[in-house]
């Protein structure tokens, strides 16, 4: 007889849940379901089952998972997948973000409890503007990027962290997106598609050169940089191969047209307001 297929639990596309919302997830967790409003149509709710027995996985993404790590409660009850986004932006992007010295330490934590292939370290959205950067280099506005992700890559090896994946991506300018940085007149470079194609060709060096592969999510011409390897950031296959069971690999048709993610299920709630601020959020505006 064949196993039975078990969901992915999503927590969360659309907040920040682990930083925010913990106690939350810890009661819904307790309680063994949780309902959640449809994204589109507020008024309607779903229940999603959150018996261990139940779920194949857990999908945790944040920038901040210092209360995982020091106390991760139920979450030790699941199979759980991290997906940590280390940025580190210069506040004006980032305004309430860990300090990248503070999520390195985060980091070194988990690892106590956690394999390097449960991660999967989110170098996300990259943005090329020198109002971004600790350490900008007007002259070269990219170099400043390409050498944060060096630092990263660098950190990443020290720490033992082969196994992980990186996965990347140019921003997506929204129309509210743009209006946020405009609004804090904000200058940012717009690369066209040979410049931006040598851009992530040189990030894919530098990761390869470290040991990691490097991955992008929903974008068909970013694919076209030879070393930039397709990927999903829920990936179904992928967290068999960790976990074993059974799960969905269908495509997710609630994302992007190019997304590759396999099925999930999220219980975050746009209502559910993230606290960092990101000047680049495209959620923001759906919270709204």
């Amino acid at each position: 007889m064949a196993e039975k297929m078990k969901p992915v639990i999503s927590v969360s596309r659309r907040t920040d849940i682990p930083a925010f919302y913990y106690n939350w997830l810890q009661t819904s967790l307790k309680n063994g379901s949780v309902e959640v409003p449809n994204p589109r149509f507020l008024k309607n709710t779903y229940v999603v089952d959150l018996q261990p027995e139940n779920v194949h996985s857990l999908v945790l993404w944040s920038k901040d998972f210092r209360r995982v790590a020091k106390e991760p409660g139920l979450l030790a009850n699941y199979n759980l997948y991290f997906q940590y986004t280390i940025n580190n932006y210069a506040r004006l992007f980032e305004p309430g973000v860990p300090s990248y010295a503070e999520t390195r330490k985060i980091l070194g934590e988990m690892l106590r409890k956690y394999r390097p292939a449960q991660f999967n370290i989110r170098f996300d959205p990259v943005i090329i503007s020198n109002a971004g950067e600790w350490s900008p280099v007007p002259e070269k506005p990219g170099l400043a990027r390409l050498r944060c992700f060096e630092n990263l890559c660098r950190d990443l090896r020290s720490l033992g962290m082969q196994g992980c994946r990186i996965s990347t991506s140019y921003i997506a300018l929204y129309r509210h997106v743009k209006r946020r940085l405009a609004g804090a007149q904000i200058h940012f470079y717009h690369l066209e598609e040979d410049a931006l194609l040598l851009f992530f060709a040189k990030m894919a060096e530098i990761a390869d050169q470290y040991g990691f592969p490097l991955v992008c999510c929903s974008s068909p011409l970013l694919q076209q940089v030879p070393a930039l390897q397709k990927g999903s950031c829920i990936d179904g296959p992928l967290l068999e191969s960790l976990f074993g069971g059974r799960v969905s690999k269908a495509k997710d048709c609630g994302q992007r047209r190019d997304c590759g993610c396999t099925k999930s299920l999220d219980i975050g709630s746009y209502r559910q307001k993230c606290g960092f601020g990101c000047l680049y959020c495209y959620t923001a505006a759906i919270a709204r």
